[in-house]
């Protein structure tokens, strides 16, 4: 092989990872966002060049680093999302544990203000726009105990430790993890600290202003049915896209409760036939956007076994 050729190679893989080109062998990619220092655009001609390059290696990278084009997708502005770039955000969302309490149309909701962060090298505090040199540590800080809460953050790569004043090392987050949640629920100071456990860290966040009105939206258009001061029941408004009128016992679907009372709901909108609509097309129309029942049919034997449910029919 030509030395000068194997030369150009080399300063290919080096011009991407600028550390350790080899142990980093997996890298496929690096933003110019991720690079330490990186506060200004590169040059126009740089810019330019990328430009022209552009659809190339984005062939390239959906086929080799399919997480590139969704990194790219979320760092755009909310307002500069395509329809099709939530819906790969959504996607994406379905498969992180942080979120899969949450119904599908608030994950809608979050697709279109999450954004990406990554935290590339270890001794740096990450103060939201601005970043500050830790003098003899070798850890990178997100947020410190006592800071105001500002985002909500899930880790997609990599780890975290969280740390209390007086008490250490509490517990280790790792991939599909979230953190900053409940200073943001409370209004409060963060209660602890959290410090990056290696380098390359990426998370997704979302900002106070965007999660408290999402959760605002979610508590509007929730139904808690009480008893004994207890939730049994919890109904979710859904957000219907066609000009059909649906009864009213499909405005709301069910998103938690006990047995008895699911079992009750779902005897009550779905199988007395005032839910039907008529059955054909409609009914067909109506189970896609509220699929409890099949949801309830194909589950309940984790929380109501066959008998305990002939037992409540009978009722």
């Amino acid at each position: 092989m030509d030395k000068d050729w194997r030369w150009r190679i080399f300063n290919r893989f080096k011009r991407l990872s600028k550390e350790q080109p080899f142990k980093d062998k997996c890298f496929l990619y690096r933003f110019w966002q991720d690079e330490e220092g990186a506060t200004a655009l590169p040059p126009s001609e740089d810019i330019a060049t990328a430009e022209d390059q552009l659809m190339e290696n984005l062939g390239t990278l959906v086929n080799r680093g399919p997480d590139a084009y969704l990194r790219m997708i979320l760092r755009k502005q909310g307002h500069e999302r395509t329809a099709d770039d939530l819906e790969i955000i959504y996607e994406e969302l379905l498969h992180i544990r942080a979120l899969s309490h949450l119904s599908n149309s608030v994950k809608r909701e979050i697709a279109s203000v999450i954004v990406f962060e990554a935290h590339p090298k270890a001794g740096t505090v990450f103060y939201a726009t601005k970043i500050a040199r830790i003098v003899g540590n070798s850890n990178a800080r997100m947020f410190h105990q006592g800071d105001e809460g500002r985002s909500w953050y899930i880790i997609v790569r990599g780890s975290v430790d969280v740390v209390i004043h007086g008490k250490g090392t509490v517990n280790t987050l790792h991939e599909g993890d979230d953190f900053g949640k409940l200073a943001l629920i409370n209004d409060a100071p963060r209660a602890a600290t959290i410090v990056l456990r290696e380098n390359n860290c990426h998370f997704l966040r979302v900002d106070k202003e965007n999660f408290n009105r999402i959760l605002r939206d979610v508590e509007a258009n929730t139904v808690r049915l009480k008893e004994h001061g207890k939730d049994v029941l919890i109904l979710e408004k859904i957000t219907s896209n066609t000009k059909q009128v649906f009864s009213s016992h499909f405005k709301y679907t069910v998103m938690a409760g006990t047995p008895q009372k699911m079992l009750e709901h779902l005897l009550e909108t779905r199988l007395d036939g005032r839910g039907t609509m008529g059955g054909g097309d409609n009914f067909i129309i109506a189970t896609a956007q509220d699929p409890f029942l099949d949801d309830f049919l194909l589950t309940h034997i984790v929380f109501l076994p066959t008998h305990q449910l002939v037992e409540e029919l009978d009722k």
